[in-house]
């Protein structure tokens, strides 16, 4: 009996011990996370203020250049880029939001794209790519313009000029949407095949009719019918009659008409006369206009 009770003694003090060393690796397990934890944070901390202290107390990066560049762009409308932007000189680069730059220049109906960075250490960059005006519309006594996929870029001024053909007839009014795009869309598609024509430069305005035909007045007053349709081909026509109009001298009433088919009308000093069919093929005869 005494032996057993010996044996069951050393079994209680190992069991001790083994407690005794693992408590202890905890401890100091805990202590060196408890101090790493400190040390993270105290160095998370001052590298805070020394960065606080150093890009903005002692401003490293200071904003001092503001360039905007892109094709066609003019020194009236960087100026109104850079206002837009919400920039100022002297405030700290490292704290400017650029995509909140970007959203409030491409606010702006004549902006088609825009990219912005920061060039350090003291300068912004933004590069824009503008749209182009391709013609102007109508609407209540005010004139707008237009790209060549129709959106409304902004209202026409003196600094952007009034060269740009008119298109009318297009009845904004009328509560019709699809009828006012599908008209609008016939419009730009003339105008577009029109810049390769010989009315390229010339047209002064684009006129929806009642009928849906296109009717065309030209900067020097000459009012054009086209009608509905085949407007390549009329188009073609039209340059034939311009060249028999200058070989035969013809003085003609600023009136030409286009509907028919391979015929031109124009409107002669002694009334309406009408080129054959066949007249791309052969010389007209100037008694044709007598």
């Amino acid at each position: 009996m005494p032996l057993l009770k010996k044996k069951n003694n050393k079994k209680i003090k190992k069991i001790n011990g083994t407690n005794k060393g693992n408590f202890k690796k905890y401890f100091l397990n805990s202590v060196y996370a408890s101090a790493a934890v400190i040390l993270i944070s105290a160095a998370g901390y001052f590298g805070y203020k020394a960065y606080n202290y150093l890009f903005f107390k002692k401003k490293v990066f200071i904003l001092k250049k503001i360039s905007v560049s892109g094709k066609g762009i003019t020194y009236r409308e960087k100026i109104k880029i850079i206002k837009q932007s919400m920039l100022s000189k002297n405030e700290n680069l490292i704290g400017v939001n650029l995509k909140r730059v970007s959203r409030l220049i491409a606010s702006d109906r004549w902006v088609k794209d825009v990219t912005v960075y920061k060039k350090y250490p003291d300068k912004i960059v933004i590069v824009l790519k503008k749209r182009k005006t391709f013609a102007m519309i109508s609407y209540k006594n005010n004139l707008y313009y237009i790209s060549p996929n129709g959106y409304i870029i902004g209202r026409a001024d003196y600094g952007g000029g009034y060269k740009y053909p008119v298109i009318t007839g297009l009845n904004i009014d009328g509560g019709d949407a699809n009828g006012y795009f599908r008209k609008l869309r016939k419009a730009l598609y003339f105008l577009k095949i029109a810049k390769s024509s010989i009315l390229s430069g010339l047209i002064g305005e684009v006129h929806i009719e009642r009928d849906n035909g296109i009717a065309v007045y030209t900067g020097s007053g000459i009012y054009i019918k086209f009608g509905v349709g085949m407007y390549k081909n009329k188009l073609k026509t039209l340059k034939q009659l311009f060249y028999e109009i200058n070989r035969l001298h013809i003085k003609y009433k600023p009136y030409i008409n286009l509907e028919y088919t391979n015929e031109a009308v124009i409107k002669v000093n002694r009334g309406s006369r009408v080129l054959p069919a066949n007249y791309k093929n052969n010389a007209v005869s100037p008694d044709a206009f007598k």
